[in-house]
């Protein structure tokens, strides 16, 4: 209930700075610089779109030449991962995944990689300290709001196959509770910054994450859950209709599950039959 509430204010914090400053929200970016080092970029994940698609996404868009190194779901299920673990060239600084190497910097975290290619992919030209903010909360928000708590009840239903329905029941409803807080907010904010996306003409990176996390959302839950979000359907249309990620998202390169589990898929379908709000 805590983490449901500071989440809401978060939210109605961003949604004033974002009113406040029309103008910032509004530059153009029809021109990004992005300068590749000459060691070349990777982005380290397991199979599976889980906390780094919404990175993918944005290299994509971007134009980026990176290798999508996919650490096989196989190596978690044999228990090969934790010796891969103690291989910083491969799990990086803190010993997990995601991991961005650009060129001979290596960035553990997701939200910490985020914030770099914010700012490499040339998110925040033509813009200053209050827009690289909206855009990181934005990304805090859909990150551990929306995606990794959708993540975490797919993880909890999967490890609990035998309990009650009623006890499955409250997790997913639970889970509900949060995510009915956090869209209209974000539908307002959408709204009233009177373009494309969140911050302009252009998408940056909060608005990556954003499109994941309703994606991710009508995954678990149902896909016609964005009905009674308008702007924020038409947001998520928007950016998948993109030429670079439309080619991207129909080329079969992108991951077909959110956790790699193997019963991910018997998972979802258990959640979609537990009664809704």
């Amino acid at each position: 209930m805590l983490r449901s509430l500071q989440a809401s204010r978060f939210v109605s914090n961003v949604l004033n700075s974002s009113v406040r400053s029309s103008s910032i929200a509004r530059v153009a970016q029809s021109a990004r610089s992005i300068t590749i080092p000459p060691e070349g970029v990777t982005l380290r994940y397991f199979d599976s779109r889980g906390r780094a698609q919404s990175l993918r996404y944005a290299l994509k868009d971007a134009g980026v030449d990176f290798k999508d190194d996919k650490v096989s779901i196989q190596n978690m299920i044999s228990g090969n991962w934790f010796n891969m673990k103690n291989q910083p060239h491969v799990s990086g600084p803190f010993g997990m995944l995601p991991v961005l190497d650009w060129g001979t910097l290596r960035i553990g975290q997701t939200e910490a990689i985020a914030g770099y290619l914010y700012h490499q992919l040339g998110h925040g030209e033509g813009g200053g300290p209050e827009r690289a903010a909206i855009s990181a909360s934005l990304v805090s928000l859909a990150h551990q709001d929306l995606i990794v708590v959708c993540l975490q009840l797919v993880s909890i239903m999967g490890s609990m196959p035998n309990a009650p329905d009623e006890q499955l029941s409250q997790t997913v409803q639970s889970c509900q509770v949060r995510i009915n807080g956090i869209l209209p907010r974000l539908e307002t904010m959408l709204a009233t910054a009177g373009s494309d996306y969140f911050l302009g003409a252009n998408p940056v990176m909060g608005d990556y994450y954003v499109m994941e996390a309703l994606d991710v959302v009508e995954v678990v839950f149902v896909e016609n859950l964005l009905d009674n979000y308008p702007a924020l359907k038409a947001f998520k249309h928007r950016m998948a209709a993109r030429p670079k990620m439309a080619d991207y998202i129909t080329s079969g390169e992108r991951p077909t599950t959110l956790t790699g589990s193997p019963s991910e898929a018997a998972v979802l379908q258990k959640i979609r039959s537990m009664p809704k709000l």
